[in-house]
């Protein structure tokens, strides 16, 4: 049994949230010191919140109080985390220092543009300590298991190709006809055309699409949607990279034939607009391809 009276403000809050069994109280004592004692070494004054503390520890811990999950967790920066979450303004700005400052590099990997690396880097800020007000701040669901640094990355390079996913798909959205061609066959007779079969194409392809093999769509989503090349497609499908590019070449060849045999017979036109029509398919394929996919995903 703890012995209540004698404890610290950190074990003090740990043990006041704390609802599971606790099988060795005086070793977990013990661990709930060390961490005490190492977030306390990384302030130069008294860490922020340290009672408030104690109920994250609890928190992030769930049913697992033994004290060896205590001493594995990476306490100070877990401890920062929860502390710039709670807005100390130390704790902010210790963040922004050790982490935020470090991502230029990773986000650049995705858009090495400044004016990129800064937009990703804000909506970072916004998802990483703003709640929507039905769910925490992302920063909550880290629980110190690994370095935060290295959480933190993860989540921005996820955000960085969410963002061009985004830009891709705005560019999509903003062109009124889903078939659209290049400005040089945009006449008003063919963006009639196109706008007349639009809604054909799209339950067409929808139902090709639906039509294919699991592994083909999965195929799909990896390459156009989460932007895996040849090489890591491979890599996650333990295939050589020539097996990978044959599987995505196949699964585009059998969509692009899906959604041709269907239009063919749910259109009653003559086989130059057919072949017209197809054209304009084949052309915004890829396109085509990566919208509906990721549209699918996000719904």
């Amino acid at each position: 049994m703890i012995d209540q009276e004698s404890l610290s403000a950190l074990a003090t809050g740990f043990v006041a949230t704390w609802i599971g069994e606790t099988p060795d109280a005086a070793a977990l004592e013990q661990a709930l010191a060390e961490v005490e004692r190492v977030v306390g070494a990384a302030w130069d004054d008294e860490p922020p919140h340290m009672e408030a503390f104690g109920a994250e520890l609890s928190r992030c811990l769930a049913d697992d109080a033994d004290p060896a999950a205590v001493t594995k967790l990476c306490a100070v920066d877990l401890h920062l985390a929860f502390a710039a979450r709670q807005g100390h303004p130390a704790a902010m700005a210790r963040f922004e220092t050790t982490v935020m400052s470090t991502l230029g590099r990773v986000i650049g990997r995705v858009d090495g543009s400044e004016a990129f690396i800064d937009e990703v880097k804000q909506r970072l800020r916004t998802k990483l300590f703003v709640s929507d007000g039905t769910t925490p701040a992302k920063i909550a669901h880290y629980t110190g298991q690994g370095e935060l640094l290295v959480w933190v990355r993860v989540v921005a390079v996820r955000e960085a190709l969410d963002s061009v996913r985004a830009q891709r798909r705005r560019a999509l959205d903003s062109d009124e006809a889903l078939m659209a061609i290049e400005a040089s066959g945009t006449g008003p007779d063919m963006l009639a055309f196109k706008q007349q079969y639009k809604a054909q194409f799209s339950a067409a392809f929808r139902d090709s699409l639906a039509g294919l093999k699991p592994e083909q769509r999965n195929v799909l989503r990896l390459h156009y949607v989460h932007g895996l090349s040849v090489d890591k497609l491979g890599a996650v499908l333990r295939v050589h990279r020539s097996s990978a590019a044959r599987r995505v070449a196949k699964a585009r060849q059998d969509l692009l034939s899906g959604t041709r045999r269907l239009l063919h017979t749910r259109l009653s036109i003559d086989r130059q607009e057919f072949d017209q029509l197809m054209g304009l398919v084949a052309s915004r394929l890829d396109l085509s391809i990566e919208r509906f996919l990721a549209a699918k995903t996000n719904a």
